[in-house]
């Protein structure tokens, strides 16, 4: 029998407002504590949902009933004994697959944002019934169990068997379109929100590819899984994706879904969106199975921390690419680009050589997901290199007669199967037991250690070679180079302002932290010439090797005058060519 039961009606998508009703009979004669998590699983930072809701109340059917809050995100409240009614408000205007959004097109909801908990009944079965009031033409998509007379993507009730499958089943509401595929016998179902224009087949087509090549990665899908689905709210910009157990939230644009009139039409913008849709898939055996010990079970009050954040996340984003090109997504030319973006962006930022991933991964909450300005060179990526350190790891095996998913596969047992989840070092002694002390030694330096991979002696390997070529302005990743000049030293990643050039960030070490400039500076002059992002760029190639150039900007609210050292680029780019045929076959499926 159902013992907690939720009612979400949308009751004013201008105001942004979602009424929440909680019904339940308390357990004991103790007064019951009621909260909300602080942070949802798979994004590693605090949110503070509680602070969406508007005043909290509560009744019996003898009258009102004193509700304290003891912090801020838990409230006691003192009963009779009695069924007990709790009524809240939540402000849902969060435009992020991690909180809650209505308004008159949509709604993406979280119930680990909008529903409390009632603290000693989290095992009990929950039933959600959820209502657009004015809006019955509105859909609903959710992985949630849905009652037979709720219908299909009906309006109604649905269901949970405990609080935390709840707050792991996000809602996508709206005029929804949808389409079924299946993979290996298990439906799978995209879902657009936002009134797209998109080809559905198409998506299902190349969806159903590369979920199929997620699958081969542990040899099946989880035995528990009956049913997936891709919620994906387009809107005009944005983008972000978060994994849920039988389901992902994604957000993104327009532009980024396949066009009914133009079926062999392959723009970047739809290859990211497939990546995205490969990497939260992947997710639904690699982080919300297999995961890090600690997260038995999630404790969402407070942070709860992991140093394997590098093994989670950075070898989903390793197999993400990787599945786009054995589904023949993009082709090895494509491939290669999107590795060398990569690499680029891990080996020229300071921050390798400072912090490394098992450090990046422990302390997500306070650096990797709060960064500013000095970020380039403190914080490391754990999603970039982690997914380098798979690339290692992947030649290292293979040169030894081995692969990587057989070792996956081996972790997916051990870790996903088992209900056990990893210790910290857990997968390191999992290939020292597969591949022997030497490469698990290696790895176990690669995590542990600030310093740069050996990609040089790792990717000919996998039958690639390397080159190299200045890197001409900050935003330079990957690709040939097209300067006919030997590129400057420059050292600051900028943007442009109204008739000026800001100073985001400087690389310590570089030219522009050699002339003195600092994040939010604004440059108006160079060569007492004004100039914009380009012509700066430009005045600095055109300078004299050695000389110094002339820089005025304003540091808040003073104008002053730098001198820039005018150097020659030191950094390299690498850049990647397929050389062996047979390696590259080995590896990826495909011939150089």
């Amino acid at each position: 029998m159902t013992k907690v039961r939720y009612q979400i009606a949308l009751i004013d998508p201008v105001a942004h407002l979602v009424r929440v009703r909680l019904d339940f009979t308390p357990a004991s004669a103790d007064p019951v504590e009621l909260s909300l998590p602080a942070w949802i699983p798979g994004s590693y930072m605090v949110r503070d949902y509680a602070k969406h809701l508007q005043p909290l109340s509560a009744s019996d059917a003898k009258g009102s009933l004193r509700v304290q809050q003891l912090d801020k995100q838990r409230w006691q409240l003192a009963h009779r004994g009695l069924p007990v009614q709790v009524e809240y408000l939540v402000y849902a205007f969060d435009l992020s697959v991690r909180g809650n959004y209505l308004d008159d097109q949509l709604a993406a909801l979280n119930p680990c944002a909008l529903c409390l908990a009632v603290t000693d009944q989290t095992e009990c079965l929950l039933e959600l019934e959820i209502t657009a009031p004015g809006l019955c033409d509105w859909q609903v998509a959710t992985g949630l169990r849905r009652d037979a007379e709720t219908g299909f993507l009906g309006q109604g009730f649905y269901h949970a068997d405990h609080y935390q499958q709840l707050i792991d089943s996000p809602l996508l509401l709206g005029r929804l379109q949808c389409q079924q595929f299946d993979v290996a016998g298990v439906p799978h179902y995209i879902v657009l929100a936002g009134e797209p224009t998109a080809d559905l087949p198409r998506l299902c087509t190349d969806l159903t590819d590369v979920c199929q090549r997620q699958l081969e990665v542990f040899g099946g899908l989880p035995a528990d899984l009956t049913e997936y689905w891709f919620l994906s709210w387009v809107t005009d910009k944005g983008y972000g994706g978060l994994e849920h157990m039988n389901s992902t939230l994604l957000l993104l644009s327009h532009q980024d879904l396949p066009h009914p009139l133009r079926p062999t039409e392959s723009t970047d913008a739809y290859r990211t969106f497939l990546g995205l849709c490969s990497h939260e898939y992947f997710h639904t055996w690699w982080v919300k199975r297999a995961k890090p010990a600690q997260f038995f079970p999630y404790q969402l009050h407070a942070e709860q921390y992991t140093a394997q954040l590098w093994l989670y996340e950075g070898f989903t984003s390793y197999f993400d690419d990787l599945a786009l090109i054995r589904s023949k997504k993009i082709d090895l030319p494509q491939y290669l680009r999107l590795l060398e973006q990569n690499i680029n962006k891990v080996q020229l930022v300071p921050a390798e050589a400072v912090q490394s991933v098992a450090d990046s991964s422990f302390n997500a909450w306070t650096k990797y997901y709060k960064q500013d300005e000095n970020a380039p060179n403190a914080v490391t990526s754990y999603y970039l290199k982690g997914s380098l350190i798979a690339l290692c790891l992947q030649a290292r095996l293979q040169a030894s007669g081995l692969s990587l998913e057989a070792l996956m596969r081996r972790a997916w047992q051990a870790f996903g199967v088992s209900g056990k989840g990893s210790q910290e070092q857990g997968f390191i002694e999992l290939t020292k037991d597969y591949a022997g002390t030497a490469i698990a030694a290696e790895l176990d330096a690669w995590v542990h250690q600030a310093e740069p991979l050996p990609l040089k002696q790792c990717l000919p390997l996998l039958g690639l070679v390397a080159c190299f070529r200045a890197r001409q302005h900050s935003k330079d990743w990957s690709g040939p180079g097209t300067l006919s000049y030997p590129p400057r030293d420059w050292g600051a990643v900028t943007a442009a302002a109204t008739d000026a050039v800001l100073v985001q960030q400087v690389f310590v070490g570089s030219a522009a932290h050699q002339a003195g400039l600092m994040a939010q500076d604004l440059i108006i002059a160079a060569n007492h010439k004004k100039v914009n992002e380009t012509t700066l760029l430009q005045v600095l190639a055109d300078a004299e090797p050695g000389s110094l150039l002339s820089l005025h900007l304003f540091r808040r609210q003073r104008l002053l005058e730098l001198k820039f050292p005018v150097l020659l680029a030191k950094e390299s780019l690498m850049m990647l060519h397929a050389e062996n045929a047979e390696l590259m076959h080995s590896w990826l499926g495909v011939t150089a």
